[in-house]
């Protein structure tokens, strides 16, 4: 197989929930070895597991035990990257702070993923994905102009900043083989989501700041938003002067009165509400299949509203790996309850390296093989359990 871009780079990933273990898991896509390290009374719900757990060794093992911590700390001399997802504080206290740990690794590259950063005035606190959008405006812009916040039903912030955190890892990495030296680098979902929010940070002469009157329920504005049609919701989106033109030429459209310049005339704003009630009555007469071709042949953008369930029937979606399927039914391990499964593939695709197919692992199914390829003898791993720095009983069944 074509030697993949992190073959040979070892990630300790200690994250929890979904942003710090989706960067662990895009590494492992590139061909780092990820090894997820858990005590046995934190195991994970299988949805995530699925999803940002594949890729990865399972190890469980209890850093809060001196006996976990100093085993731990032997994983650490032999790692390249360190993920963790603790508050402020919390790595010193378990004595796994990057100083602590640079003292004896210093190539290690050290990524802290948390809510709202490691510095400033709410440096200490937690916080989740919706809390991320409500620090930074997004669910106010997502309120459809209403005044009234709504929060964005999909993670935006937690997978945005995992695969942030993954790229801040592979710059501190081509870093290290000039310097030699590792880092500690930080990614955050509040960053994340202030980055997400770019257009509303510029600022330039004149500028009029509305963040209310952002991307609201329906769309920009009556070209560029969504219409019912006869049988299903779309998105059109009309993107200049020339494309207004062409839609304004064809049949059932040419009688809207308002071909003037949109993109351009000052009465533009007063004639958006009129435009967008004549097109959704306009819309409303026809299927999307028939908008869809009719656009199509014209040149203007128009996409059907597609749920969930659409996006994972569609074979190409299988077969371009967009949707990756594995039946564990027949497995002999404690895996065969998770029954036939699927999860997301990976966005990019690169022409002389093919990135692996990535599976999830048994919850600390693989704690003995590492801890064997550390230089452990199996007394000593007996020691471990009889101590309870691993479970007696490994692995185990999510």
């Amino acid at each position: 197989m074509t030697r993949l871009p992190l073959a040979g780079i070892r990630v300790l990933d200690l994250c929890i929930v979904l942003a710090g273990p989706t960067c662990g898991r895009t590494l492992a896509q590139y061909g780092a070895e990820v090894i997820k390290v858990d005590p046995q009374h934190r195991p994970p719900q299988l949805t995530p597991w699925l999803d940002v757990g594949r890729g990865k060794r399972s190890v469980s093992l209890n850093i809060t035990h001196p006996d976990g911590l100093n085993t731990f700390l032997k994983l650490v001399d032999s790692s390249d990257v360190i993920l963790e997802g603790f508050r402020k504080g919390v790595t010193n206290r378990l004595g796994i702070g990057y100083e602590q740990l640079k003292s004896r690794n210093p190539r290690l590259i050290y990524a802290s993923i948390n809510c709202f950063g490691r510095s400033g005035p709410w440096e200490f606190r937690p916080g989740f994905e919706q809390n991320a959008q409500a620090a930074t405006g997004v669910q106010l812009r997502n309120s459809g102009g209403k005044g009234q916040p709504r929060p964005a039903t999909f993670t935006l912030n937690d997978y945005g900043t995992g695969i942030a955190a993954g790229y801040g890892v592979m710059m501190a990495l081509l870093e290290r083989e000039k310097t030699g030296e590792g880092q500690q680098i930080e990614a955050a979902l509040s960053y994340t989501s202030a980055t997400f929010s770019g257009p509303y940070h510029v600022t330039h002469e004149n500028y009029v700041r509305n963040d209310i009157g952002g991307p609201g329920a329906r769309g920009l504005h009556a070209l560029n938003g969504l219409y019912e049609s006869s049988d299903s919701w779309m998105f059109l989106s009309v993107s200049s002067n020339k494309e207004w033109e062409t839609l304004c030429r064809i049949e059932g459209f040419s009688g809207l009165g308002l071909q003037e310049k949109f993109f351009s005339s000052d009465l533009r704003w007063k004639n958006d509400l009129l435009l967008r009630e004549a097109l959704e009555k306009i819309f409303a007469a026809n299927s999307t299949a028939f908008w869809i071709r009719t656009m199509s042949s014209i040149g203007i953008p128009l996409v059907k509203n597609v749920t969930a369930a659409e996006i994972h029937n569609d074979e190409f979606n299988h077969e371009r790996g967009l949707i990756r399927d594995k039946d564990y039914t027949s497995s002999v391990e404690l895996n065969s309850s998770w029954g036939s499964t699927s999860w997301a593939g990976n966005p990019v695709v690169m022409s002389e390296t093919p990135l692996q197919d990535v599976f999830p692992p048994i919850f600390g199914g693989d704690t003995v093989d590492v801890l064997k390829e550390l230089g452990l003898t199996t007394e000593e791993i007996d020691r471990l359990r009889e101590a309870g720095a691993i479970p007696k009983v490994l692995p185990i069944k999510i």
